[in-house]
């Protein structure tokens, strides 16, 4: 009778033990494959660029998962011309660190372009 007991428990506990590392392997593997944290909507952090005053287009947005509680940000964007890139950068800098937090966050600001408008790396994902 012991014989059958103890291959039945030791594949009930393996089961357990998936059941519950599930989880940690799953968050594991989108913080290797630098995947997209959860919690943080893509559409909401490209729309708080768009909506600052003097940006008019952003590419090249990155966001990926550093560790569990870390994300980093990477983005170009493309500024109206003659606008001080400097008060860009503060103004957007604020504003995405009030809402996001990101923990890493490098921005490129250049003058738009109307080149950027078929450019095939300057659209969005949605695009």
């Amino acid at each position: 009778m012991w014989s059958i007991v103890d291959p039945i428990c030791t594949f009930l506990f393996s089961v357990l033990v998936l059941l519950t590392t599930f989880a940690i392997i799953k968050d594991a593997i989108v913080v290797l494959m630098e995947g997209m944290p959860k919690g943080v909507d893509f559409t909401s952090v490209l729309n708080t660029f768009l909506q600052q005053d003097g940006v008019l287009k952003v590419h090249n947005l990155r966001i990926w998962a550093l560790s569990l509680d870390k994300t980093a940000l990477s983005a170009h964007l493309a500024i109206r011309p003659g606008v001080n890139p400097q008060k860009i950068l503060h103004q957007v800098n604020q504003e995405i660190h009030s809402r996001f937090n990101f923990f890493e966050m490098t921005l490129q600001i250049e003058e738009f372009d109307l080149n950027m408008e078929h450019c095939s790396q300057c659209q969005s994902p949605e695009s």
